[in-house]
């Protein structure tokens, strides 16, 4: 069992340690206008603008999923809002992409609103007819996948609140539409980080993935706070991590230390198990916490009483601490001895 728990942690941190993200934007820049700004990795030129700039907050955004595994972040993060009511647009060029990509972003909504606010992805320039797709704000603070090739087609929104990162993640899957619209674009909405979802939040079918340049927008003044920009091949790439001290591998509720201890398997979910177990207590004759009395070993007192003789006495304790009962005895001395040795076998 020990050896498993050793063959997961080493595949955990190859996972972590292989990630080849090929654009990476941790918006580790001043606080002011994002305009100018040429960090992270990968890409083909530095943030430009549209007339007013996004703008550089001093703290960035971070993501733990379901399972304590810690999303890798540093830097800063991009505010859509630059504190006036004008328009704000910021733009950045990456290399020409026409295949399966991962796509992942930080997206915090600081409003509940209606007017435009998103992370889109464009091929050429930004005109409106290059626009290929996007994750902008649905109706008030919800968020969605959409595709802007005409015709736009709105995926299902997915529940956010104000104040609250979201962590989303693209799929752009090459085949996976149909007919006129051979294509897939799936999105996730805060997935767990050490393994590709099952099945996505929401999809759209496209016709073509290709896309080359980053668009970062927020209509009359509206805030959307970006952060952790990664594209890649994999979702590894796109979602480095590190996982917590003791994990929950299977996502069982037990820790992996727990299962070795009681002879499970840590990659086995008994999450089936321990349910028919806390429904059905009395089928294994299980008692809760408050069925069952603590107690343990208070102040222990010895004291001599004659020449052959000694007194011993102890107390037991509540769980509050406070004395049940106190026990006293009696004991002789055996033959010439005159000492004793007392052995008190604890935990």
């Amino acid at each position: 069992m020990k050896l498993a728990i050793l063959f997961s942690a080493a595949l955990l941190a190859g996972g972590i340690a292989s990630a080849e993200v090929l654009m990476h934007e941790p918006f580790d820049y001043s606080a002011g206008d994002l305009t100018g700004g040429n960090g992270g990795s990968g890409w083909s030129g530095a943030w430009t603008e549209s007339g007013n700039s996004t703008v550089v907050t001093g703290a960035g955004l971070s993501f733990t999923d379901s399972f304590g595994n810690v999303l890798h972040t540093s830097g800063g993060a991009v505010n859509t809002a630059d504190g006036g009511a004008v328009t704000t647009i910021s733009a950045r060029e990456v290399a020409d992409r026409n295949a399966e990509t991962w796509i992942s972003v930080l997206i915090q909504q600081q409003n509940d609103i209606n007017s435009f606010v998103g992370v889109s992805f464009y091929d050429q320039s930004l005109d409106q007819a290059n626009a290929r797709f996007a994750i902008e704000h649905a109706t008030g603070k919800n968020l969605r996948l959409v595709r802007r090739v005409a015709p736009v087609v709105n995926a299902a929104a997915f529940t956010t609140t104000v104040g609250t990162t979201v962590f989303a993640v693209l799929h752009l899957v090459p085949g996976g539409g149909a007919g006129a619209t051979p294509d897939r674009i799936d999105v996730y909405s805060n997935p767990r980080l050490d393994e590709i979802p099952a099945s996505p939040q929401a999809s759209v079918q496209i016709s073509g993935l290709q896309f080359d340049r980053v668009r970062l927008a927020g209509a009359a003044g509206r805030a959307m706070l970006v952060d952790e920009l990664r594209i890649g091949e994999s979702f590894a790439d796109v979602t480095p991590y590190t996982p917590p001290p003791d994990p929950d591998t299977d996502g069982d509720g037990l820790l992996d230390s727990q299962e070795v201890v009681l002879g499970l398997d840590p990659n086995v979910s008994n999450a089936a198990f321990i349910a028919a177990l806390r429904a059905n207590a009395g089928w294994v004759a299980l008692h809760t916490t408050d069925e069952i009395d603590g107690v343990s070993l208070g102040r222990v007192m010895l004291s001599p009483n004659g020449p052959a003789n000694f007194d011993y006495s102890f107390e037991i304790l509540d769980r509050q601490g406070l004395t049940l009962e106190t026990i006293t005895r009696s004991l002789p001395l055996s033959g010439d001895k005159q000492f004793f040795r007392l052995n008190l076998d604890t935990p």
